[in-house]
């Protein structure tokens, strides 16, 4: 199973290490990554769960509700688009950011990373 850690705590190991490292004058580079892979170990792993990608498909569909009738007497067809999840198939008639499923929606190929 994958661990996440947090990327800011990991920088301050290595800013840290660095630092002390020119206070002690000691460049010996198998101390430095001993010491930042000995720390980084230790940091906790955080608690995630893999973010499933999913998209929204559109589906159009006719009804006669709400019932009208054109001038001729006759009733109007309807038309509406709903939307399905790739992943559970649900149907909801606006486009949201996550199903019900818990998929993120839209996003499939764009890999964010957020500052």
């Amino acid at each position: 199973m994958k661990e996440y850690i947090e990327r800011a705590e990991a920088l301050d190991i290595c800013q840290k290490e660095y630092e002390d490292r020119l206070r002690m004058a000691d460049y010996c580079g198998d101390t430095v990554a001993w010491n930042i892979g000995g720390a980084i170990k230790g940091i906790p792993a955080a608690d995630v769960a893999p973010v499933r990608h999913g998209r929204w498909n559109p589906e159009i569909h006719h009804t006669y509700i709400p019932v009208e009738y054109d001038q001729n007497g006759d009733p109007i067809l309807h038309e509406y688009t709903s939307f399905r999840c790739s992943l559970c198939g649900r149907e909801e008639l606006k486009e949201e950011p996550y199903c019900h499923c818990g998929a993120r929606m839209g996003k499939e190929a764009d890999h964010e990373v957020s500052e």
